[in-house]
């Protein structure tokens, strides 16, 4: 879990994998479909966003709250399993402190293990977090904890998406820049070295190895690999360019971020709904005779995930 907590301290988006306007919470179409699903709750439901990060859906549940006023006084709690401190990205954001004050963020807390009542909640919401946890167990815990008539939504990864076939490049790519003996293991080594003296046999002996490795490997990528090679190198090969005293330094903090990137993809691979997952919610909502369904979710024309649409009769 640490490789979580350290990229939700750390980063300044409100949730993983995004890029650009996405880093800033949900916009258009995904935006759209969750303000769908608050149609219709009671002025006074409590909702419940399930592995929040930085609190990007839990934002979108306060400022929909906040944009009925009077209408609604529903109360928001945010969990996730790591160490999570989403107040923090006021200081940049301080157009966050006003939602953010309508919801109550827990860290440390697994969707398997909710800290609330039986019957206590009419709306959980989730995306991109509910299939990391076992899925089994989080939904009877769910189960527990939703108000007759209560909702589970889950937008969940899909192995068919782009997203998640990009990231199966991404992982290949990091694994061998990883590997012993790899390109960082050779960067870390060269760095004193560069430090001491550029001109110096062993530096340049090392140097030249280094470089010929690069070549060789960049030869043998495909265009999507090359990509990810080109970002995730772009950074140790900065500090080879202009070596400073504390370059060692910032290229072991590169290879331990790295290293947690790797954990993170590896994460979403492994949580990917497959065939054999669908049928086992669809089983387990039968078992809890709940009504519910498991479909492709697009956005923009494009598939998005899974979205777990389910109700506690």
């Amino acid at each position: 879990m640490q490789h979580w907590t350290a990229y939700w301290q750390q980063a300044d988006t409100l949730n993983s994998f995004a890029e650009g306007q996405a880093a800033s919470g949900y916009h258009g179409e995904l935006a759209a479909f969750w303000r769908q699903q608050l149609a219709g709750l009671a002025a006074s439901a409590t909702l419940m966003d399930l592995g929040t990060g930085n609190g990007a859906l839990a934002l979108l549940l306060a400022e929909q709250k906040q944009q009925q006023q009077q209408a609604t006084n529903w109360r928001i709690l945010a969990v996730d399993a790591a160490d999570i401190q989403p107040q923090r990205l006021i200081a940049k954001q301080p157009a966050l402190a006003k939602p953010f004050k309508q919801i109550r963020f827990l860290g440390h807390t697994r969707i398997e293990q909710l800290p609330c009542a039986n019957a206590s909640i009419d709306l959980l919401v989730s995306q991109f977090a509910f299939e990391y946890s076992e899925l089994s167990a989080s939904l009877q815990e769910a189960w527990r904890v939703l108000k007759p008539g209560g909702r589970l939504i889950a937008v969940m990864h899909s192995a068919d998406t782009a997203l998640a076939q990009d990231s199966a490049v991404g992982i290949l790519v990091m694994q061998n820049l990883l590997a012993a003996d790899g390109i960082i293991e050779r960067v870390l080594a060269l760095l004193p070295l560069a430090l001491r003296s550029t001109q110096s046999p062993q530096f340049m002996q090392a140097n030249q190895q280094l470089l010929q490795q690069v070549k060789v490997y960049q030869q043998s990528l495909a265009p999507a690999a090359a990509e990810w090679f080109h970002y995730l190198f772009a950074p140790f090969a900065s500090l080879l360019f202009q070596p400073a005293v504390d370059s060692p330094h910032q290229a072991k903090r590169l290879q331990q971020s790295l290293a947690y990137y790797l954990q993170r993809l590896s994460d979403q691979q492994a949580a990917c709904i497959t065939p054999d997952k669908a049928d086992g919610i669809q089983q387990q909502l039968q078992k809890l005779r709940g009504r519910g369904q498991l479909a492709p979710l697009y956005i923009e024309g494009q598939l998005f995930g899974l979205a777990l649409m389910a109700e506690k009769v």
